[in-house]
């Protein structure tokens, strides 16, 4: 099955809104930690910024994985989502690392913000996936 632009759209928006504040969360404790205060606005800048960058590139990753029907019959098979989560949260993880050093000008801030987040958002947006195949809205 064929997911159309809108289901894309929603399911981008949809795992914005998680992965957005999970970052804000993440980097405010991470950059709390080095610092020994907390630095709201460098925690707020990175997740603002990640609405913008990563809508996109979400969207964009979804619609080329949607060109491809391997894994796929009628919904998604787990390992059809293991990889999707791999390659979304490599291509996630090099775009976090990037805001996150251009904000706060820190290599291991950054570095770590990063780091943690590919093992804890590939879970997270692994059931995400999960959750939306049990949807049939949007597919063709």
């Amino acid at each position: 099955m064929i997911a159309t632009r809108s289901r894309s759209i929603f399911k981008a928006f949809t795992w914005r809104a998680l992965g957005t504040a999970y970052t804000f969360i993440l980097s405010l404790i991470i950059i709390n930690i080095y610092s020994n205060e907390f630095q709201w606005h460098f925690a707020s800048y990175i997740a603002l910024l990640e609405v913008i960058t990563k809508s996109f590139l979400y969207y964009f990753h979804e619609r080329i994985w949607n060109r491809f029907n391997w894994q796929r019959s009628h919904t998604a098979s787990r390992m059809r989502s293991l990889i999707k989560a791999f390659t979304w949260r490599t291509l996630a993880t090099i775009d976090t690392f990037v805001l996150s050093f251009i904000v706060t000008n820190e290599l291991k801030w950054a570095t770590s913000i990063a780091l943690f987040e590919i093992l804890t958002k590939a879970i997270i947006y692994y059931f995400h996936e999960r959750v939306w195949n049990k949807f049939n809205w949007g597919r063709l």
